[in-house]
């Protein structure tokens, strides 16, 4: 529920920059109360514990929201109090959980001054807003959790940086110490026999900016019982420690190459990308580096849709290569791709292979860049091939097939009708059980390097080939290494080829030499040098 969803008609005209997640703040509930008063109209308040909603009496829908009454809205009831404005019913707490709208069972009854002050009195002694019965918390257990925020809200997704300010101040509480199962046993999650002995406990309290403080206390407690607040703390503060940790490690610069596939755009929270790198033992350059960004619309079925490609992709091709080029080649990149297969090839070729590179690779089953340490690493001579001759050969066909198999009919007609004559050598990287999670490894991609440098090398050194037709349908830890393994001006051209849909056949997408990338023979764009 959002504060939008549940708010009358009244409410649009708040402050709703002060309007915390699902419900209305202490300002925010004064204003709309004080203008309840000038019209003249009466409030009733439900509560079930310390879980409070309002709603104005005569609306007819009696529309619900939830509300945190303290100093200001305080002064306001008790003003409606006086005019005879204010009623109260008390409900059982399930009843009000979900509650979005008044029911028409309830009876709320006139309450006098004397009635709201004990009532709002004894609400925050539950809360914990005053010195409540259990044990208060000691400076020792507030600066343990601060340390283990490290200084950031500890809701889960939120992580607002609440070090630049006070524990309170005189204008308003920002950063709050919020028991997980209450001080008192009255309060949000309190219970009888854990209250009291876990006030003082740093693990029973969690550091929170105002706004989720007031979601799991005041307006949705049902929502966030103790083992869903436990498990939040318990991750935030394991991440905080990992952070810590980082500091102990060596740097790598993090660089993205991504485009938005399937018109998806692609973004992932520099977050992703460091807790991969702590993973492996780096910690992560304050600035992630974005090569080779493609946004366009990604319609890859129009003939001339990689000339105009390399056209757009001129500039971002030119400044990867001048940025890498004042990286001293002793500086450790991590390389997060996720880009059409040729544009990976490409940037693997311009990074090479004679930098320390760390490549990581996104796993869609498991929503991670992390490598999947806890997989078994793929047997010796998992990946195989087949094709290689010592005959002489000026053009090779060469398909890495890792995620799917290629047959004939895939391929552009010049290169399947040279392959059927035999004039033309077709050389297959496979695997027995072609699939998106075939590299789950490290060791895995490893393997994979070292059995496609043989195989190039074969292609280049004993075939003796000028030009090599290669397609690959893999993985992008893949495709961005075979890139790698294509030595600056000691390699035979290679065509690269792209297939947009299941209904086309691979097209030339664009050619790489040993100084240049070159766009496909329908383009009029002049070579892009990558030296």
């Amino acid at each position: 529920m959002t504060a939008a969803t549940c708010t009358p008609s009244g409410l649009p005209a708040l402050n709703k920059s002060a309007v915390s997640l699902a419900g209305l703040d202490d300002e925010n509930f004064a204003e709309w109360l004080n203008r309840q008063k000038a019209g003249k109209k009466e409030v009733v308040l439900v509560h079930a514990g310390t879980t409070c909603k309002a709603y104005e009496k005569a609306d007819s829908r009696g529309v619900l929201f939830p509300v945190d009454p303290e100093g200001k809205s305080k002064i306001a009831l008790r003003a409606l109090a006086r005019q005879k404005l204010l009623f109260m019913v008390e409900v059982p707490p399930p009843e009000i959980a979900d509650a979005a709208r008044a029911d028409n069972s309830w009876a709320p009854q006139g309450t006098s001054v004397p009635d709201i002050d004990s009532f709002l009195e004894q609400r925050k002694i539950h809360l914990g807003r005053v010195d409540g019965r259990g044990e208060p918390i000691s400076q020792d257990t507030a600066n343990k959790v601060w340390a283990d925020a490290g200084g950031c809200c500890m809701f889960k997704g939120c992580g607002s940086d609440l070090s630049n300010v006070p524990l309170y101040n005189k204008g308003k509480r920002i950063a709050y110490l919020a028991h997980i199962i209450a001080s008192d046993p009255e309060g949000p999650r309190g219970t009888p026999d854990q209250s009291h002995l876990l006030s003082n406990q740093p693990e029973n309290i969690m550091l929170m900016c105002d706004a989720h403080h007031r979601l799991i206390d005041s307006f949705e407690p049902d929502s966030y019982q103790a083992p869903r607040l436990q498990e939040m703390r318990r991750e935030h503060a394991a991440k905080i420690r990992m952070y810590r940790n980082a500091m102990q490690f060596p740097e790598a610069q993090a660089i993205t190459l991504f485009a938005d596939l399937g018109n998806v755009p692609t973004h992932f929270p520099d977050s992703d990308f460091l807790e991969a790198l702590l993973a492996e033992g780096f910690s992560m350059n304050a600035e992630v580096k974005r090569h080779l960004t493609f946004e366009g619309r990604d319609d890859r079925t129009p003939p001339d849709f990689w000339g105009n490609y390399l056209r757009q992709m001129e500039l971002p091709i030119r400044t990867m290569v001048q940025a890498l080029g004042q990286v001293p080649s002793s500086d450790v990149l991590a390389v997060f791709p996720l880009h059409h297969t040729p544009t990976l090839v490409l940037a693997g070729r311009i990074i090479g292979e004679a930098r320390k590179v760390q490549v990581f690779q996104r796993s869609r089953q498991r929503k991670t860049w992390h490598w999947n340490s806890t997989s078994t690493a793929l047997p010796p001579g998992a990946f195989k091939v087949s094709g290689l001759t010592a005959n002489q050969a000026d053009e090779v066909l060469l398909t890495v097939e890792l995620t799917a198999n290629i047959d004939s009919s895939s391929l552009p007609n010049t290169l399947a009708k040279a392959v059927e004559e035999g004039n033309m050598p077709w050389v297959r990287l496979t695997i027995d059980a072609p699939n998106g999670e075939c590299i789950q490894r490290k060791e895995d991609l490893a393997q994979f390097v070292d059995v496609a440098r043989t195989t190039i090398n074969a292609i280049q050194d004993k075939m003796h080939a000028k030009t090599v037709h290669l397609i690959a349908v893999c993985p992008v830890s893949a495709g961005f290494s075979l890139g790698q393994l294509m030595q600056p001006g000691h390699h035979a051209v290679f065509n690269l080829y792209d297939r947009p849909n299941g209904e086309h056949p691979f097209r030339e997408a664009f050619s790489i030499n040993g100084y240049s990338v070159v766009p496909p023979a329908n383009s009029q764009h002049p070579p892009i040098s990558i030296r």
